[in-house]
């Protein structure tokens, strides 16, 4: 290893020496300023600043910190350098060389002599600089008197005793004294309330916020963060938000809010502190994804276009449209078909069959594309496709020539003076006055000189005019009248459901509903004079119409009531459905045939059929539970006669299963609790009160045997009808036979539970027969759908009616037992097993029965138990969870 330069080494402990020696100097001019500095953090651990306000602390931390900050400057200007001789004396003092050695090395001869002596000098220089040994240089210790070192010493012990005092709020109190405006760990938090509202275009509750909570949230883009701030000193700064806005309530109380536009992380901050902070995840609005979901084009033997269609969004589709033009068109017409939806559907596709014949693309090869607006206001559009309207079929030729000519003058093809002409050349195609005049009407709309608007009326007088030559051809002039009287009280109906969804909330008023009601009533006179003169052309052929079967005296009252209570209460998408329905009916009624009347013939006998069981059913049901009273009031009374008196005490419920404690509360326990723990035997009867039971318990063994062959025909017809069996009657059948052995062995406990067993048998059977009944089976008058007839839900037509989903009417006068949407006034207080609810067999339960003193002591009895079940862990994990959920509603 290279021995060190001993001249280059002591240069170096010269600068040393030369910066302890100036540090010593600048110690008087420091000192001041130190301790100045050193009472402020002292007073900052004593939260003194910061309990300041802002303005007096800002005050006060810039004049201590701008003092010491002078003193500081002024008294280090005032220090004087340090000479090389001051500094090698501080060299040997610390290094403790004796005579002072260094002085040689800055020494000169007095005479320089010549270069000999020079030489020598040089030489003794060298052997001094080898000699000097070890130097060093010690630490600055300024001189300082007793008062001074007393100060040194005690001004860090405060700090360190005030910084251990402060514990884990040290940090925060000195970051909160030597920054204004920033509160310490010590102050209490404000109070947040955060939440945030879900964009109007995605409806749901509010997400609640909480500083503890999730750190991560899943919102939709354009969803609403708010903050309320109260107990703050400041103004709260909302991070990771563009442009929030911020209301102050009063001195203390802010209101924060914002938009989320993209995911990133929210923060609150009030004077330096964080008040909550979430890691939002913000799902982005996009367009609606909307496609063809097939081939458009004609229905199958209708005069509709299908137009099946797929629409997704995460948000939801608020509307949907078809827009189809006809390709080559100069004047660019686009026919747009508004496409119902179901609410606001996130994804859903289906098949819209809107009747476009009387649009003058009808039998032409169109463009079209679908045209979706999510609730948020996105767009989008589908591919074009081409595909075939529609048409309907006229058999009169004139008729065809007026459609022909209509769409030349929808689509720009002919002007008005052509049409017109042409018009006047079809007048000598017929002899008929009122097709002349109505002829001849159109012309002078068609002029030059007409009235402003006339000419805009005339398409559709065509298309009216169109479709009566094309009835009175085929049915003659009563019913072409009729036709044209139906299609005149639809468009009526059909321009005030518009003009009431225009007008929006103030299209519910009284005026408009009446209007509505008026209307709605001369569609309804005008189908049944429809239906009037169809049933009598069916008699003209030999075929005998039924009832139709509704509850109404004519099939369209409750339609139009539906109608018009759905367009009353703002519902006008499904009011116009319904009333395409009725569209649908009278164009099928328009378009019956021999045949047709027939098949609509075979379909009401057998929806009356269908009726009539129904009816059998609920009054076989009725009786079972007859005697399943009788039963039950035998075998109470037996045993209350064979009971020992009563001492005023009650069972031990902590004694009962779980399942049994339910029952007492008249609750039916889960499948899987319905075990019974202990077997239990028979309360005892009494014989001779059962002996003396045996008449009512012979005359219903008679009535079991007089149901049982009910049964078994019922069982027939059903099968009959729909060409499907009820396998439940069998089994009702066999639990009535062990009904009647029970009854014949005067075994009352043994028939009440058969008698329950059928009338569950019974309530399957109800169910199953409806089913057959709308699934439509091999039976008679099964094919087909009642297409001019509302059938209202009677389950005997072959196959669902063109309704909205959930629609039903009423299915007569005759009560239907089992139906799930019957509205018989004697199922309204039915158990599910059919039974009237109530005590013996007569009671009836009702709102306003009040249990007594010792059933309500009972009921406590039974909760609280129920409540220590709850507690015990040990019982299986499937009860507890039951009894937690069934516990929250006391």
């Amino acid at each position: 290893m290279a021995k060190p330069n001993p001249a280059l080494h002591l240069k170096a402990l010269r600068r040393k020496a030369q910066r302890v020696l100036w540090w010593e100097r600048a110690w008087e001019s420091l000192r001041w300023p130190l301790l100045l500095v050193a009472f402020y953090v002292l007073a900052c651990l004593a939260r003194i600043p910061q309990s300041l306000p802002d303005w007096l602390h800002t005050l006060l931390e810039a004049g201590v910190l701008g003092t010491a900050l002078w003193l500081t400057i002024t008294g280090l200007r005032r220090v004087p350098p340090v000479s090389i001789p001051v500094a090698d004396r501080r060299i040997e003092h610390d290094s403790k060389l004796a005579y002072q050695p260094l002085l040689s090395l800055t020494d000169r001869p007095a005479f320089a002599g010549n270069g000999e002596q020079s030489a020598i000098w040089s030489r003794h220089v060298e052997r001094v600089t080898a000699s000097l040994g070890t130097l060093r240089v010690g630490l600055p210790h300024p001189e300082t008197s007793l008062h001074e070192r007393l100060a040194l010493i005690a001004v860090p012990l405060a700090i360190v005793v005030a910084a251990v005092l402060g514990g884990t709020h040290t940090p925060s109190r000195l970051h909160a004294g030597l920054i204004p405006g920033v509160d310490d760990d010590s102050i209490p938090l404000p109070t947040l309330q955060a939440w945030i509202d879900r964009p109007s275009y995605a409806p749901g509750a509010p997400i609640f916020l909480s500083a503890t909570g999730r750190n991560t949230l899943d919102v939709p883009q354009g969803a609403i963060l708010n903050a309320t701030i109260t107990g703050a000193h400041g103004k709260p700064a909302l991070h990771g938000i563009a442009s929030p806005e911020q209301n102050r309530l009063d001195a203390e109380s802010w209101n924060s809010h914002g938009t989320l536009q993209q995911s990133g992380t929210i923060s609150i901050v009030v004077r330096g502190r964080t008040l909550g902070s979430w890691h939002a995840k913000v799902e982005p609005d996009l367009p609606p994804t909307v496609t063809w979901d097939g081939k458009p084009g004609p229905q199958k033997d209708d005069w509709r276009t299908g137009l099946p269609w797929h629409v997704h969004q995460t948000s939801g589709v608020a509307s949907l449209e078809a827009e189809i033009n006809l390709p080559g068109l100069t004047r660019g017409r686009i026919l747009r078909v508004p496409i119902p939806l179901d609410g606001q559907p996130k994804d859903a596709k289906g098949v819209a069959t809107p009747d476009l014949s009387s649009d003058p693309f009808a039998g032409m090869e169109v463009e079209g594309r679908l045209h979706a607006r999510s609730a948020s206001g996105r767009e989008s559009r589908s591919d074009i496709v081409k595909f075939q309207i529609a048409a309907r079929k006229f058999n009169d030729p004139l008729a065809r020539a007026l459609v022909a000519l209509r769409r030349r003058l929808m689509l720009g093809q002919q002007r008005a003076s052509q049409a017109a002409a042409e018009l006047n050349l079809l007048t000598q195609t017929t002899d008929e006055r009122a097709i002349l005049a109505a002829l001849a009407l159109e012309i002078a709309s068609l002029q030059k000189d007409a009235p402003d608007g006339s000419a805009d009326r005339v398409p559709g007088e065509l298309w009216a005019l169109a479709l009566y030559l094309d009835d009175l051809r085929r049915d003659g002039p009563d019913i072409a009248d009729a036709a044209a009287e139906v299609r005149a009280a639809q468009q009526g109906v059909q321009q005030q459901l518009d003009h009431m969804r225009d007008l929006g909330d103030k299209g519910h008023t009284l005026p408009e509903q009446e209007e509505l009601q008026r209307r709605t009533q001369a569609l309804k006179d005008a189908l049944n004079r429809r239906m009037q003169l169809l049933f009598s052309r069916a008699a003209q052929s030999g075929i005998v119409m039924p009832q139709s079967g509704t509850s109404s005296a004519d099939p369209f009252s409750d339609e139009m009531r539906r109608l018009q209570s759905e367009a009353n209460q703002g519902h006008g998408d499904e009011a116009l459905k319904r009333l395409q329905q009725m569209e649908d009916m009278a164009e099928r009624m328009r378009q019956a045939s021999p045949e047709d009347l027939k098949a609509l013939a075979e379909q009401m006998k057998a929806q009356a059929e269908a009726r009539a069981q129904r009816a059998a059913l609920h009054d076989l049901v009725h009786r079972e539970t007859t005697l399943l009273d009788h039963t039950q009031s035998r075998l109470s009374a037996a045993q209350k006669a064979a009971a020992p008196p009563d001492d005023g005490s009650r069972p031990d419920v902590s004694q009962m299963s779980t399942a049994d404690l339910l029952r007492q509360l008249g609750m039916q326990p889960p499948p899987g609790m319905d075990q019974p723990t202990d077997a239990k035997p028979p309360a005892p009867v009494d014989p001779a009160t059962v002996a003396a039971q045996s008449d009512g318990r012979r005359a219903d063994h008679a009535l079991q045997r007089a149901l049982q062959r009910v049964n078994d025909i019922l069982s027939h017809r059903v099968k009959d009808l729909t060409g499907k069996p009820a396998t439940a009657f069998d089994k009702a059948k066999t639990d009535m036979q062990t009904a009647r052995e029970a009854l014949a062995d005067r075994k009352d406990a043994e028939a009440q539970t058969a008698e329950q067993k059928v009338l569950a048998d019974l309530s399957e059977a109800g169910k199953q027969m409806r089913q057959n009944q709308k699934s439509g089976g091999s039976g008679k008058g099964q094919g087909g759908s009642l297409s001019f007839i509302p059938s209202g839900g009677a389950g005997g037509s072959g196959k669902p009616q063109h309704g909205a989903k959930g629609q039903q009417g009423d299915d007569g006068d005759q009560p239907q037992a089992g139906d799930e949407d019957g509205d018989d006034d004697d199922q309204k207080d039915q158990d599910p097993l059919g039974r009237k609810l109530g005590e013996g067999d007569k009671g009836k339960d009702s709102d306003a029965h009040i249990p007594d003193k010792s059933a309500r002591d009972r009921a406590r009895d039974i909760e609280r138990e129920l409540r220590r079940r709850a507690s015990d862990r040990t019982r299986p994990q499937s009860e507890l969870d039951y009894l937690e959920r069934l516990l929250k509603s006391f």
